[in-house]
């Protein structure tokens, strides 16, 4: 199931590391394996974390409870709070009702850009949403935008592990580069940013209008090379422990050895059937 969820694109490394996270929060039990076995077949796209989900984002299914654990309301085990701790830096909202999140830009997307329900993995509800923008499959790069979530999600692993599974995705997909772009003003998302591992690059004074006020934009970067060369192994160990990353790093590196055996003996095998027809030619 997790190699068919990986898609035929994305590469060998990535779907066995994801595979065995996957494995390792699915097959607890009978029970929690029913449940994941029948997540699959409703939504075979969703990706799967530790800690958290990540499903392709529906009006139908998403809407009102994010609109209510948003709004400011006492929702759940949430106290009331003032709503602008969300949405600060968003150009739209807060919102007063559910229909008018959905003229937003939360539900109209662009083309080239995607949205996902972060879905918590312990008690299966929504805490928030995470997008991706500025699709480039031209130049392999994309933009990351700051997850949304209910305060009481924000900074914490579930926060961390959403951005994780789409940036991990992404790589394996071949992208080159992902960009975050934050408000110059917004401490909790500059915060997030280093705990994700990305680079700050540079500041656009002026980049946008928000609400009425100028933004100036920090940009940070993550490049496929950074991601390989320690940035995907620190964030691994974050999130899974230094054990688990020992393991997925020995794990990973005896089935790339066994690729490459296979490889040479393919091109061994076809070698000495090429030789084998040259010589029955010869005769």
């Amino acid at each position: 199931r997790a190699y068919a969820g990986c898609g035929v694109y994305a590469d060998a490394s990535y779907r066995r590391s994801y595979a065995r996270i996957y494995e390792s929060v699915a097959c607890i039990g009978h029970g929690n394996e029913a449940k994941y076995r029948k997540d699959w077949l409703e939504r075979p796209q969703d990706i799967v974390g530790r800690t958290v989900r990540l499903e392709n984002m529906e009006v139908n299914r998403h809407m009102s409870k994010f609109h209510a654990m948003t709004c400011g309301d006492v929702y759940k085990e949430n106290k009331p709070f003032d709503p602008n701790e969300v949405w600060a830096f968003w150009p739209e909202g807060p919102f007063e009702h559910a229909k008018d999140m959905k003229r937003s830009f939360l539900f109209h997307r662009k083309p080239n850009e995607a949205g996902f329900a972060i879905i918590e993995a312990m008690t299966d509800e929504m805490i928030g949403f995470v997008f991706l923008t500025n699709d480039n499959p031209q130049n392999l790069s994309i933009s990351l935008e700051l997850p949304i979530v209910k305060p009481s999600s924000e900074g914490t692993v579930e926060s961390i592990e959403a951005c994780y599974l789409l940036v991990d995705r992404l790589f394996a997909l071949g992208y080159r580069r992902i960009q975050l772009s934050i408000d110059s003003m917004d401490t909790n998302g500059k915060k997030l940013a280093g705990r994700l591992g990305f680079t700050q690059e540079g500041l656009l004074p002026k980049d946008r209008i928000i609400k009425e006020s100028n933004r100036d934009s920090i940009i940070y970067g993550m490049l496929n090379s950074d991601w390989t060369k320690g940035a995907r192994a620190f964030l691994y160990k974050k999130l899974h422990g230094e054990k688990a990353m020992k393991t997925d790093a020995a794990f990973n590196k005896k089935e790339e050895e066994l690729d490459e055996q296979e490889k040479g003996l393919a091109a061994k095998k076809a070698k000495e059937e090429e030789e084998g027809t040259l010589a029955k030619e010869n005769k």
